[in-house]
């Protein structure tokens, strides 16, 4: 397996990937109008391919297959007078048919390093239901459940953080 940065021609592959993993893995925790919303079998989701192309991005490949990916970006936060930066974990996805074998470990390892090295003093992400444990074992904490709104359809996610310093 190879990690690798996310090119443009990486995406149909990627858009397949996403549709099948959310509609095998998540299908015990959302409904099918949901998972038809987040993944539409069309593959239509021009917001993340433009994510996927303006972000850290990163796959994990094995011969020509692409077995996962992942990303995240800098924020930069400003509260009175509390200032830093903060990394938003973004995306990441495991195929369906290559879960638990370390690839979304070693793209989380991968994301959270590079946010490191840019500066982050923490990392918050989006959690879907089935994602939450993965988190928690990473050390990031809940935050607070949600309800956020995909295609006309509401989700109950989880938002997360995890402190890097």
């Amino acid at each position: 397996m190879k990690l690798r940065t996310y090119h443009t021609d990486d995406w149909l592959q990627v858009a397949q990937l996403m549709h099948d993993t959310i509609h095998a893995i998540n299908s015990a925790h959302y409904t099918q109008q949901q998972l038809d919303a987040w993944a539409p079998h069309d593959l239509k989701l021009p917001d993340l391919e433009a994510r996927l192309q303006s972000t850290y991005s990163i796959i994990v490949q094995k011969t020509s297959r692409i077995l996962g990916f992942g990303n995240a970006y800098l924020e930069t936060a400003s509260s009175g007078t509390d200032t830093g930066s903060e990394g938003y974990f973004d995306c990441l996805y495991t195929h369906k048919d290559y879960q638990r074998m370390g690839i979304a470990t070693m793209m989380a390892d991968d994301i959270e390093a590079y946010l490191t090295s840019q500066g982050a003093a923490t990392i918050a992400a989006d959690v879907s239901i089935p994602a939450r444990p993965f988190f928690t074992r990473r050390g990031y904490i809940e935050i607070a459940d949600q309800q956020v709104e995909c295609r006309g359809q509401l989700f109950t996610n989880t938002r997360m953080v995890k402190r890097l310093r």
